[in-house]
């Protein structure tokens, strides 16, 4: 008894139900799901080729390695017999690049599209790239069956292509090639997937090309710009020689060597013509050669026609640049006269002295001719100019260094000269210690340095008791000498460098004592005060006060802060005094501390 299962049944009545209400069967969802799957598989393969490839583009500098790779990728992927790459020529037509083409085995022994083939396609010629140049694929699933003429089908057969699909490989907006897929065996249906695939990987070519030129036109300028650095550095080291140098024969050595050097030419010499020759004739003086080529040493030249024609532009500054001897029309007296010295091809730049044409800088490529290129002559033309200078002054040269010398004698004494006026500008005239402008700078300075420390600064400000009287008493001269005095006792005291005495104003002095403390000061204070004591200058006129010379003196103590300021030191150190002067004076008193 034949029966179904309940998924059987189930299975028929959704069948039926979906018949009635017209809708697509469960079959038919399968496959489609089936395929749906099967579509997103691909999708995800492809996607990972693709990043496979950026990723090799973005790791390797090298375009033949890139290409290789994708190509391969790609022929793997969709499974296809061959992967080839077309670039175009300046002309549109093109070629196919041997180095960038995959195929798979059985078929790499077949007419390969490499080799470097050339296949100018007379419409993509005449159209300038043809739909390519809008960007656009060409799919072709069997050569026969899309009416091509005869000729284009006997191409492809020669090939045994059956089937294609081509993308443009774009550099920047310039179409630069075509990258193509080829079936050999049997035709082929291209999916949509595997078209745009194709054109994913063809715009990532386009962008390691651009990478490439990049790289190269990098490159280029790296190397341009050494050459460049090469030639100035040569430049400066024989303009160094030129100008410091008396003797015109290792000038002239140096000069055709370094040339030669610098621009790796075959010949360098350094041609002068006899004075009394009106340029008709003179002789090679100098030279730097590849043994290979012949002398030019003491060869005496002449040529009538050169002061006839020549001499006036070359004394006007005229540089010949031939690239080619045969190809610059030259007479054939002037070409015998390069053919006796294997030149093929050579610069010639004027050397002048003071107004005079005294010779020639001759440049020879004696191996073959040579495109001359506008750095190289720049640089000739620069040498020349300061070898003009040589010539024009080599003799004056040792009255320049003399002269020099000279100067600097005056230079140094005028050095010693300022120095000495800037220490009395720091002094006080009549003592000869520090004066108030030299006691703020210094003041300030010490106030900076020791708010980085955190160290103590003690300022000491005293003045002579009653010297109003003393001058009224023994005349202005005796007062002038006892300040002297005063200020000679009060410098001796003090024993270390970093501590500055000043005359404040008047009778006022003061004192800088950097990094002491309360006793220090204190200290210092007192030995102040004692050997000014110990002066007895006498002072008769002290409302009965003493009968020697006195002074009151105040002392202040602080750590700089951001906060305070030297004026407040100072500020302390003169109330300090105030109060000296109020107690009695002849003695020191002692500001709190800040």
């Amino acid at each position: 008894m034949l029966y179904k299962t309940i998924p059987e049944i189930l299975k028929l009545f959704a069948h039926l139900l979906c018949k009635l209400l017209g809708q697509p069967s469960v079959s038919n969802l399968e496959t489609q799901l089936h395929d749906k799957y099967v579509q997103i598989q691909q999708l995800e393969e492809q996607e990972r080729a693709l990043y496979r490839v950026i990723s090799k583009i973005r790791a390797s500098l090298e375009l033949e390695k890139i290409f290789r790779t994708a190509t391969k990728e790609t022929c793997k992927l969709l499974r296809i017999e061959r992967i080839a790459v077309y670039r175009f020529d300046e002309n549109w037509g093109g070629e196919f690049v041997s180095e960038f083409e995959f195929a798979e085995p059985g078929w790499d022994d077949v007419d390969t599209l490499g080799k470097n083939t050339v296949w100018n396609d007379s419409y993509l010629q005449e159209h300038q790239g043809g739909r390519y140049r809008n960007n656009e694929t060409l799919v072709v699933s069997d050569v026969y069956a899309i009416g091509l003429s005869q000729c284009h089908l006997e191409i492809l057969e020669q090939f045994h292509i059956r089937a294609y699909a081509t993308a443009p490989i774009f550099v920047g907006k310039k179409l630069w090639g075509v990258l193509a897929a080829y079936q050999h065996s049997q035709p082929h249906e291209w999916k949509k997937l595997e078209i745009q695939f194709l054109s994913q990987i063809a715009t990532q070519l386009g962008f390691a090309v651009k990478q490439a030129e990049f790289l190269a036109q990098a490159e280029q300028k790296a190397a341009e710009l050494h050459k460049a650095n090469e030639q100035q550095d040569i430049l400066f080291n024989l303009v160094a020689e030129i100008r410091e140098s008396l003797n015109l024969e290792t000038l002239f050595k140096t000069t055709a060597r370094e040339i030669r050097k610098a621009l790796r030419t075959d010949r360098v010499s350094i041609f002068r013509f006899y004075p009394e020759s009106n340029y008709t004739s003179g002789e090679f003086v100098s030279e730097n050669v590849l043994p290979e080529y012949d002398s030019t040493i003491a060869i005496k030249v002449m040529d009538d026609c050169f002061g006839e024609k020549y001499a006036v532009a070359y004394h006007q500054g005229r540089i010949q640049v031939l690239s080619d001897i045969y190809q610059a029309g030259l007479k054939d007296c002037h070409l015998q006269l390069l053919e006796q010295f294997q030149i093929k091809a050579q610069i010639v730049v004027p050397l002048m002295k003071g107004k005079t044409l005294w010779g020639l800088l001759c440049v020879h490529q004696c191996r073959c001719s040579r495109e001359w290129k506008t750095p190289e002559i720049q640089f000739i033309r620069q040498l020349a100019a300061q070898f003009n200078v040589a010539l024009e002054h080599s003799e004056l040269l040792e009255q320049s260094r003399s002269q020099a010398h000279q100067l600097a004698q005056a230079n140094h004494a005028l050095e010693l000269a300022n120095s000495q006026l800037e220490k009395l500008s720091k002094l006080d005239g009549l003592t000869k210690i520090a004066n108030r402008h030299c006691f703020d700078e210094f003041l300030e300075q010490e106030w900076v340095r020791l708010g980085r420390t955190e160290n103590y600064l003690s300022l000491v400000l005293f003045d002579i008791d009653y010297f109003k009287g003393y001058n009224d008493s023994y005349g202005h001269l005796a007062g002038d000498e006892c300040l002297i005095q005063v200020a000679r006792a009060a410098q001796a005291v003090l024993k270390r460098p970093t501590d500055l005495l000043a005359r404040y104003g008047g009778e006022e002095f003061i004192v800088i004592l950097p990094n002491t403390n309360e006793l220090g000061a204190i200290k210092v204070t007192k030995l102040i005060q004692k050997s000014i004591q110990q002066l007895k200058i006498p002072h008769k006129n002290q409302n009965n006060f003493q009968s020697f010379l006195t002074v009151s003196l105040g002392v202040a103590i602080h750590k700089p802060t951001a906060k305070s300021s030297p004026q407040d030191l100072i500020n302390a150190a003169d109330k300090a005094l105030y109060k000296a002067k109020e107690q009695g004076r002849n003695r020191w008193v002692c500001a709190a501390k800040l």
